[in-house]
């Protein structure tokens, strides 16, 4: 085999490679609330959701934090086991991501506090 095969299969290599590497990065998108709810092929899989924590639903204890997040069209209630990993304030801006159990409840894996400029503009896929 000369060189010059050898260099071409090397770097298709490294290109498939990376193909295979960045597949899944930045597919999964998020979706709004209003869309999971009404939607029962998300039932069971997991999402990534952005929202706002509605008004006086915040309940926090040792073994549990729950709160409704809403988008204004429509709410989902948000169950996080285990002490929460932020403080979490009414009206504030969070990305939850979890498994959608029932289209009214998520259990959520983690919690992000969300940064307003790096939202603006931002569309749910």
């Amino acid at each position: 085999m000369k060189k010059r095969d050898k260099a071409v299969i090397g770097v298709l290599l490294i290109v498939g490679l990376l193909i295979v590497m960045l597949w899944g990065v930045g597919t999964g998108g998020y979706l709004s609330i209003s869309e999971v709810t009404s939607d029962p092929q998300y039932i069971g899989r997991d999402v990534r959701l952005i929202g706002t924590v509605k008004e006086g639903t915040i309940q926090v204890n040792l073994s549990e934090t729950s709160f409704v997040l809403t988008d204004g069209s429509a709410d989902i209630n948000v169950i996080y086991i285990g002490e929460a990993q932020v403080d979490i304030t009414d009206g504030e801006g969070v990305v939850v991501i979890g498994t959608l159990v029932t289209n009214e409840k998520i259990e959520a894996r983690k919690i992000i506090m969300r940064c307003p400029t790096m939202y603006v503009g931002a569309q749910p896929s």
